[in-house]
């Protein structure tokens, strides 16, 4: 019996059924071009864009997936529309989001990913919100003041 058992775990460990580690973890903690960018996420970013951060992480059913860059406001609000076309295409929907002002926003967690202390959403007093909270739908904040623009997605 213990041969068998041995044989099981051999087998298990050799068909890569056991993980040390998230199928997928990238992160971007300190401020990238969008050169840099460009190489290493598939995120569709605007070409005015500056000081990009990114990190998504993915292993089975869970995923969180955050990103924040400076553009001017107007680059900003008109990538809502990009950023949604895009989110659309990797699923294979027709959502749209309407656009609401804001003036607070709670505290966003990133899950699997915390701390990610430049994911800050909640200090946005004057900005605007697109998107849905929900598995796989995206959330869009933009900080009118600060010109930054806020992506999380999850599951």
């Amino acid at each position: 019996m213990k041969g068998i058992v041995n044989l099981v775990v051999l087998a298990v460990i050799l068909s890569g059924t056991v993980s040390c580690g998230p199928d997928l973890l990238r992160r971007y903690d300190k401020p990238m071009t969008l050169e840099q960018a460009k190489t290493d996420i598939r995120f569709p970013l605007p070409a005015s864009c500056s000081n990009i951060y990114y990190a998504v992480y993915g292993d089975w059913q869970a995923y969180v997936e955050v990103v924040r860059f400076q553009a001017a406001v107007t680059d900003c609000i008109k990538h809502v529309d990009v950023v949604t076309a895009w989110d659309n295409a990797t699923y294979k929907r027709t959502n749209s989001y309407s656009r609401g002002s804001i003036k607070s926003v709670q505290h966003q967690g990133c899950a699997w990913l915390d701390p990610v202390a430049w994911f800050d959403p909640d200090k946005i007093t004057n900005g605007i919100y697109a998107g849905q909270e929900g598995s796989h739908l995206p959330q869009m904040w933009i900080d009118e003041d600060r010109g930054l623009f806020y992506f999380r997605e999850t599951d």
